[in-house]
């Protein structure tokens, strides 16, 4: 599966994505919500995961697959 960064998150509410910081995975998660000035978004609880504020200005990439790719492979 290949990931791709997503510089552009407004766009994502409701996606599924990866969180990475300075390379590293932090978490997958949905998102739930973008500030409308792009650097804030918030992903939505799951199970064991709390709400959680992820900030551009902290380090916070967001990658993502997207689903034609996805769905290319599986059919």
């Amino acid at each position: 599966m290949t990931y791709h960064r997503q510089d552009d998150w407004f766009p994502l509410v409701g996606e599924s994505v990866q969180i990475r910081i300075h390379g590293r995975f932090v978490r997958t998660g949905i998102v739930d919500s973008v500030t409308v000035d792009d650097e804030i978004l918030w992903l939505a609880s799951d199970g064991v995961n709390q709400r959680q504020l992820i900030s551009k200005s902290d380090g916070y990439e967001v990658w993502m697959t997207y689903k034609w790719e996805s769905a290319g492979a599986s059919g």
